[in-house]
């Protein structure tokens, strides 16, 4: 990854006075030619870490699902924003959109979209803020991001997954998850979280549209959370948690939240273009896709057959038709939950599962005969991979944020394992010179590789 000249200065710029960008910025939907900028105006320059222990110190056993999120941890201010991007490396002058106004409707976010970028470029990012057109700029946060090369381009890429990771899981007091600051040491050119960014229904709970969004705005605002997300771009997945609540489907509550209002909440809380469920390509040798895994499903408890569905009828006639006409090397299909598994006892919510067997045995009749393709999913507790032993799928676990959130449920080494390992950290991709490897990180112990697969 090639250095940002802001980043001498730590990335943060703040004067003495409010707007800050306390909830830091997020880059995402990077492809050959756009990515989008989410960028959020607080009244403070840090979060109220102070408000609970549970904030900095993880949950203990005694405080589960006993404490409520707290409104004003991380308050939002008015104000005006906008954004600055250059090609590094490129002497020209940076490039600025308008002045954009900070409403509260938005929870004091704005995602800025910008176009006709270079492909197979590092940009440089400068966002700033005021309190309106007569103030001086107040803050300014500075980052970078990796365009997707063009597709008849053989250039080397490196990307990262992860998945689940909540308040209950801090390993690093106000800094956060301390993974986020070994996964800079891998060098990605951008990340994907495959869901459960954060649990609504773990403590400190969300249960109405207040407490969801401070929830959103605390975890953003980790050091080391919010160091990363300015420096590298993400595709962001939804899962349960960050929907709703454990196993959810259309048309459930929990609390006064209703799901519509979870669709809704994350849309705006990360960067995120016209669907949730899209297809990126990376050059010659790697594609990518992320499906969409709560908006279409049916009820986790209807009958299992043809017409019970996680992906719904579009979005599956979709993936079928672009896997199918893509002639990338390799293709990733990256998914909020397992289709081979095994998964862990008593589960119902996912391909994996007799609950939607029917669906998932299509898939994995329609991946498993196509050249180099293999999918990528979150969820699940416990790093792995994965053979289907009956069409010869392959499926990588990503595994979660760090050991702290093992939480059980593993079901140990199975027959159909290539490997497995009970921790948590990250999955490392690389695909150079038409070839592919897979990497597993624990970094409770510094980011240590603990597993791979030269060949994929």
């Amino acid at each position: 990854m090639r250095p940002f000249a802001f980043l001498s200065l730590i990335g943060l710029l703040a004067a003495d006075e409010a707007p800050f960008f306390a909830s830091g910025i997020k880059v995402g939907e990077v492809d050959q030619n756009s990515a989008i900028i989410w960028a959020r105006l607080t009244e403070k320059d840090s979060a109220k870490f102070d408000q609970l222990p549970i904030f900095t110190e993880g949950l203990e056993k005694k405080d589960k699902d006993k404490i409520d999120m707290p409104l004003g941890v991380v308050p939002g201010m008015k104000g005006e924003a906008r954004v600055g991007h250059r090609a590094t490396g490129v002497k020209t002058a940076i490039q600025y959109s308008p002045w954009k106004p900070i409403k509260a409707e938005t929870d004091f976010s704005h995602q800025f979209r910008l176009t006709d970028l270079l492909p197979g470029h590092h940009y440089e990012l400068i966002v700033e803020g005021r309190k309106n057109k007569d103030s001086k700029i107040a803050s300014k946060i500075t980052g970078g991001f990796h365009t997707a090369p063009e597709g008849k381009s053989e250039t080397p890429v490196r990307f990262i997954v992860s998945t689940c990771q909540a308040v209950r899981s801090i390993d690093a007091g106000a800094d956060g998850h301390l993974t986020f600051k070994q996964m800079l040491g891998f060098k990605p050119h951008f990340f994907v979280h495959t869901g459960d960014i954060l649990y609504y229904d773990k403590a400190p709970l969300a249960k109405n549209v207040a407490q969801a969004r401070a929830k959103w705005n605390l975890m953003f605002a980790y050091r080391h959370n919010q160091n990363f997300h300015r420096q590298v771009s993400s595709y962001f997945m939804k899962d349960d948690h960050d929907t709703l609540k454990n196993d959810c489907w259309p048309g459930q509550t929990y609390g006064d939240l209703t799901f519509a209002q979870g669709l809704s909440i994350f849309r705006e809380q990360v960067p995120m273009g016209e669907k949730t469920y899209r297809t990126i390509r990376w050059g010659k040798d790697l594609q990518i896709w992320l499906t969409e895994n709560r908006d279409f499903r049916s009820a986790n408890r209807d009958k299992d057959g043809p017409n019970k569905t996680i992906l719904g009828a579009e979005q599956k006639a979709w993936l079928k038709k672009t896997m199918s006409e893509s002639n990338a090397t390799y293709k990733f299909l990256i998914t909020p939950g397992p289709i081979v598994g095994p998964d862990k006892k008593g589960k119902s919510d996912n391909h994996a599962n007799k609950a939607f067997f029917h669906e998932g045995q299509e898939l994995r009749d329609f991946l498993a005969p196509m050249k180099n393709t293999y999918v990528i999913c979150g969820d699940r507790h416990w790093q792995y991979c994965s053979k289907d032993p009956g069409t010869g799928l392959i499926e990588l676990g990503c595994g979660p944020i760090n050991d702290q959130h093992q939480y059980g449920g593993n079901p140990g080494k199975a027959p159909m394992h290539r490997y497995f390992s009970a921790k948590g950290g990250f999955l490392g991709i690389t695909v150079e010179n038409g070839k592919a490897k897979a990497e597993w990180f624990t970094t409770n112990d510094g980011a240590v590789k603990v597993g791979h697969i030269e060949k994929l």
